[in-house]
């Protein structure tokens, strides 16, 4: 793509050198447009190329993408025989080479483009599940060392999320920092206490709501407490005045 753009700045440069006023101004213009355009494309095939050597640098030699820019390569090699040979622009509307030129060279972009997102999400998706805190907040059960796990949680998924929901890496350390923080993401979850045994759940979950009854605390229940919780946070309140002291 670069030696359109060359051969395109060069023709540009001799004309601004010609002293016929109307008719050089024209085709300096016309020529000025047609370089912006082959720049576009050009600028975004280096950007997406970047991307590629970053996800995966074999998807250049994918069958489809070779083609694709096989065309592009030769409608490309048309123009700049046709700019050399006369530098007449008009050439290039002969039988559209200049709009199906660019037509390919945007396909090709959009097929490597897209390659590479797929490539990417693939591999987002390998590093395992990665829930919301949202949703580990209404699974989790209510204990010190959860809500304290928690806030440890939402503290790196942010990072996670914004790093995921790219099309594409950022930098070439992307895919590392992704890796760190999923990993710290999934130990923290791994530590994160969502089952008890079912009295355990009913106590929690009356405690919650306001106050757990005294015939909730079973055996079990204190065991678990015990092991898992700090008994010491829970204080036995009358729910009303006894009329009998």
């Amino acid at each position: 793509m670069s030696s359109l753009a060359g051969t395109c700045k060069k023709l540009l440069s001799d004309l601004q050198t010609v002293k016929v006023a109307n008719q050089t101004k024209q085709e300096i213009s016309a020529l000025q447009q047609r370089l912006r355009e082959w720049t576009k494309h050009a600028n975004a095939r280096r950007a997406l190329v970047e991307k590629v050597r970053i996800v995966e640098p074999s998807l250049l030699a994918r069958e489809d993408i070779v083609q694709a820019d096989c065309a592009v390569k030769g409608l490309a090699q048309q123009a700049k025989t046709l700019l050399l040979a006369g530098g007449n622009l008009q050439d290039l509307a002969v039988d559209n080479l200049w709009t199906r030129l660019i037509a390919a060279a945007e396909s090709a972009n959009d097929k490597v483009r897209s390659a590479a997102r797929d490539q990417w999400r693939q591999f987002v998706e390998s590093l395992g599940r990665v829930d919301t805190p949202t949703y580990l907040d209404e699974q989790m059960l209510r204990t010190p060392a959860n809500e304290d796990l928690l806030r440890t949680y939402k503290e790196h998924y942010p990072k996670y999320s914004a790093i995921a929901r790219t099309d594409l890496p950022a930098s070439t350390s992307t895919p590392d920092e992704l890796i760190r923080v999923v990993s710290t993401l999934q130990d923290v979850q791994q530590q994160l206490k969502g089952t008890a045994p079912e009295a355990v759940r009913l106590f929690l979950k009356a405690v919650e709501s306001g106050g757990a009854s005294m015939d909730l605390i079973t055996p079990e229940v204190m065991q678990w407490l015990q092991a898992n919780d700090e008994p010491s946070r829970f204080v036995v309140k009358s729910r009303t005045n006894v009329l009998w002291r």
